[in-house]
Parts: C-alpha cells; structure tokens; sequence
C-alpha cells in the first residue's frame, strides 16, 4: 500500500484530478489517498473545503485502476481554527490551506509513513521509485528548492514532495514547531521556511523526484511551480497543468495530453450529470 496525502480546498480540485491521473497511468500498487481539508470561509468565502463528491470521483479514479485503493477525505477545522486562524500568515500570497500538512502529525487516521504532494504536478513514472526510499532515520525526503538554493540557502528543500516520516515527527515535535513558527513569525515562504529550519533531520532527493524546472528523461515527478524568467526581462510565470493552452501554447509541453484527455472526460461527465 502507497500512501499519499494532498491538502487543499475546492479549488485545487482539478490539480487533484490531473496529479491522481497521472499516478494511476504509471503505479498499479494501491494506494490509500487522504484529502485533508478544512473550512476557512471565515477568513474568506472562497475557503470552501473539499467534499464528498470529490472524494467519490476521486476514489472512482483510483478503484478503476486497483480494487484495493481507497480515498479518505478528513476535515481539520476545527484543528486548524483553535491552532492557526488568527496566525501573521494567514493573507500572504498563498492561502492558509499551505499550512494544513504541518497538522499531519495530529491527524490520528494518518499512518506513520506517507507521501505528501501538492496539487500542481503531473507524474511520469511510478511513484514507488520515491515512496519506497527509506526515511526512518529522517523527519522526510525532499528535492532542492530549483530557485531557492541560489537565493535562499543552498540546503533550501521544495515543499511540494515531501516523504514523511510521521511516526519520528510525532515524537520529536517537529510539526508542533513549524506550526509554532508559522504562527508567530511573518515569512515569505512560511510553511515552506518552517520545514526548513525546524526539521533537522531530512534526506535530500535527487531532482527526478520534483522536478521544477524542464522534465528530463529520468523524471519521475514534473513540479507546475511558480518559475522566474530573467529574458528579455524579469518576470514570473505560474502556469498549472489544468492551464491547458498556457501549457501547450507557452511552455510547449504536449507529454502528458493523453492525462488531460482523460480529466476533461472526467470534468465534462460532472458538467453534464449536473445539468
């Protein structure tokens, strides 16, 4: 069994459908998927969490590939309001559902080991090349942060794929202190900064498994992150594997059409069946 945890509210619904796609096509392991969200309408009433319709189309994906995968989806808001609500990051550029994998280690249903993973990314070979790696001796393994290392810290982890070794950050409070962190200082990159500096132990990956920059022939994970363009001059590009034109019109990638063939299947049964 494949355990993988993603975060997030409804908006990052086709980010999950496009990721779960994509790791069906290469993995036949089953897998046991957690969709941890939480409500926070009452910091904006965008903040709507996933529900059991998405967890139900979802688990419908990964059954259709194993019979023996399941979907939990578990809801951490009133976790998340006694701990968080009222912390100096919740209006930073990203929203406060960032913040949700650091309550991993208090979600009991958790096992100790699991694969976290964003919703912007899209999966080329079989994830049990990176979930099988040994972590007991670390709080996780992670990729270099691609722009990070330069501007940052050379040791500076990416976020977005984090093998977690849940059972060693129950009983050393590693979560408990990046939370802390979270809450109390301002950051630019805070959930991201916090896993940096308060989880001492971390097994560094090689960059097939979050790849952030062009895919190469042995990636196994290629990361949608917000990437820095320097020509003709400065400027950002966060461009997300369900923008499709952008995706082929501007990056001219066109590897994984086959996996958005598949989610605009998906996205137009759901549009019809709510007609």
């Amino acid at each position: 069994m494949i355990n993988i945890m993603f975060c997030g509210n409804q908006k990052v619904y086709d980010g999950l459908l496009i990721a779960i796609i994509s790791i069906v096509k290469h993995t036949k392991e089953p897998l046991s998927i957690y969709l941890i969200t939480a409500n926070l309408q009452k910091l904006n009433d965008d903040f709507v969490p996933l529900g059991e319709g998405e967890r139900k189309r979802i688990e419908m994906i990964v059954k259709n590939a194993n019979s023996n995968s399941s979907v939990k989806l578990i809801d951490i808001s009133e976790m998340f309001e006694k701990e968080m609500l009222n912390g100096t990051n919740m209006t930073t550029r990203y929203t406060p559902y960032i913040f949700l994998r650091l309550f991993a280690d208090e979600i009991t249903e958790l096992p100790d080991k699991i694969l976290y993973l964003d919703a912007d990314l899209v999966i080329y070979d079989d994830i049990k090349k990176l979930y099988d790696i040994d972590v007991e001796k670390y709080d996780f393994a992670a990729v270099k942060d691609y722009f990070g290392k330069w501007f940052i810290d050379y040791k500076y982890m990416n976020s977005g794929v984090l093998l977690m070794n849940l059972k060693r950050m129950r009983e050393n409070g590693a979560l408990a202190e990046c939370r802390k962190m979270c809450k109390e200082k301002k950051m630019l990159l805070p959930d991201q900064t916090a896993l940096n500096v308060k989880c001492k132990s971390k097994l560094y990956l090689p960059r097939k498994f979050n790849e952030q920059k062009n895919r190469r022939k042995d990636t196994v994970i290629r990361h949608f992150s917000m990437t820095i363009k320097f020509f003709p001059k400065f400027y950002t590009l966060n461009i997300k594997p369900w923008h499709i034109d952008k995706i082929h019109d501007v990056y001219k990638i066109n590897d994984f059409d086959d996996v958005l063939e598949e989610y605009l299947k998906i996205k137009g049964e759901e549009i019809a069946w709510i007609k």
